[in-house]
């Protein structure tokens, strides 16, 4: 036997190891600054912590971010599960506090993907903790707006909680339109029971010796047959036979209405359809022997000379098959002479659009110069406002006008030339001056008598040099609007 230990001795614990001790972690919440002290051993996970800190501080599970530790976890290829802090290299040493930097993600309001499942599995238990039956329960979802109540803001993850109401279907609530019934008046009224005399008073009479009764307005009155729940039950019954019947002769009505209507709008709408294509195609037709009788573009013209380019090669194809030297000559002498006709006719006619579409642009810059500007209000409409510079235009646009009228008498004439010579005699340049000797001479050889035929070339020569007059920007300031480079306006002529 060994000898007993001594009374003083004592046993000496074991030493803890730097491991399992435990020791302060202080996180500084981003970007508040708002510090949150938490216990920790070099043991503990990655996982561990966060969810430690995550109901510490009331947070979204999975908000926190703890940049330092997270990416050791992925430099070290551990997961938030295995990765300790002694693989972050954080040990206790002397009760010294490690601060670590977090920050809390932020959530939008309605972010949450969470959703109501139509089910859920509800177990029941003994009380000795076994399971003794497990079975599905249906939810019936809220569908319909719960109300406003308010609600308040997380300060650290910025996440908005609203206060929830009772999930439950909304019912409207009755109105009752009758007297109160929960008031003190009507639960305590005492009811008095009052006989009435009525004012119509009615009574018999039978028949006795000394009473003479006059029946000759009665009536007899009998009882009409039974009437049982059986017989109740057949007439309903056929009532509603014929009810059906009736019903189902007028869906079929409807339905046979319905095809015909359908058939008809079919047909109709064929019917337009083809009426449209027929007034379309007429107005075509129409549009190109327009366009070949009165021709006003070059497209236009072109048409006209290809098509007589392919007439001249389908008659001289045609001359080559059946006719050969002097019969030839002389039916290409005949080709080539009416195609010169028809080419002198095509001039004639170019000529013709080229004076037609020169008054028709005169015409077009003459009212666009003339009309009035279009300024928005305040109020967002656009008003039509005469200015200064569109009253000068639409005055020189009927002075223009005024020459171009074929005038019958030489008074009038005489006016219109005499209003143009006053507009003109306001400045001075060599259009001017050229513009005034024509006036003073048509003027002259009118009171002299001659004929308005001897006058025609004078009078062009007035209008085109007016034309240019009212085209100037130095005696017509709108006219600056059609200059093609803003800013180099020419001088007078």
């Amino acid at each position: 036997m060994g000898n007993p230990p001594d009374a003083d001795a004592r046993v000496e614990p074991a030493e803890e190891s730097p491991l399992d001790t435990e020791f302060q972690l202080i996180f500084v919440l981003e970007p508040d600054g708002f510090r949150h002290r938490v216990l920790a051993a070099a043991t503990s996970t990655l996982k561990q912590l966060k969810d430690q800190v995550t109901t510490d501080l009331k947070l979204t599970p999975g908000a926190l971010k703890i940049p330092e530790l997270d990416d050791a976890c992925a430099a070290h290829g551990y997961d938030a599960m295995t990765f300790t802090l002694a693989h972050a290299g954080l040990i206790a040493n002397n009760d010294q506090e490690i601060l670590l930097h977090a920050s809390v993600v932020q959530v939008k309001v309605g972010s949450s993907e969470y959703k109501m499942p139509d089910a859920i599995d509800v177990s029941v238990y003994s009380d000795a903790g076994q399971l003794l039956n497990s079975f599905p329960v249906q939810i019936l979802k809220f569908t319909g707006k719960k109300p406003y109540l308010g609600g308040f803001r997380h300060k650290i993850s910025d996440q908005i909680f609203h206060h929830a109401s009772a999930q439950t279907v909304v019912s409207k609530q009755k109105v009752r339109l009758g007297p109160p019934r929960f008031h003190r008046e009507t639960q305590t009224r005492k009811s008095v029971t009052k006989s009435a005399q009525t004012q119509r008073e009615s009574g018999t009479q039978m028949d006795r010796i000394d009473v003479a009764i006059d029946s000759s307005l009665d009536r007899e009155v009998l009882p009409k047959p039974y009437f049982n729940a059986e017989q109740l039950e057949c007439l309903r019954m056929d009532s509603c036979l014929i009810l059906q019947c009736h019903w189902r002769a007028y869906r079929a009505r409807c339905f046979v209405h319905a095809i015909r209507a359908k058939k008809l709008d079919m047909c109709n709408s064929d019917e337009k359809f083809a009426n449209e294509t027929r007034v379309s195609l007429a107005a075509r037709q129409r549009k190109e022997i327009d366009r070949r009788m009165h021709p006003q573009s070059h497209s236009d013209f072109e048409v006209l000379y290809n098509e007589l380019d392919n007439w001249r090669l389908f008659e001289i194809s045609s001359l080559d098959v059946g006719l050969s030297g002097e019969a030839r000559a002389a039916a290409m002498a005949a080709i080539l002479t009416k195609e010169t006709k028809l080419l002198q006719t095509i001039d004639r006619l170019k000529m013709s659009a080229n004076e037609t579409n020169r008054k028709a642009r005169i015409e077009s810059m003459l009212t666009v110069l003339s009309r009035p500007k279009q300024w928005q209000m305040s109020d967002g409409q656009i008003k039509p406002v005469e200015t200064p510079f569109t009253i000068r235009a639409k005055e020189l646009s009927d002075l223009y006008h005024g020459l171009k009228l074929p005038l019958a008498t030489v008074d009038e004439r005489l006016d219109v030339l005499l209003h143009v010579k006053w507009t003109v005699k306001e400045f001075e340049s060599a259009l001017t001056r050229e513009l005034i000797e024509l006036i003073d001479r048509e003027a002259d050889m009118l009171n002299r008598g001659r004929s308005v035929k001897s006058l025609e070339g004078l009078r062009k020569r007035i209008s085109n040099l007016f034309l240019q007059f009212v085209e100037t920007p130095a005696y017509n300031p709108e006219a600056a609007s059609l200059q093609h480079v803003l800013g180099n306006t020419p001088a007078m002529p």
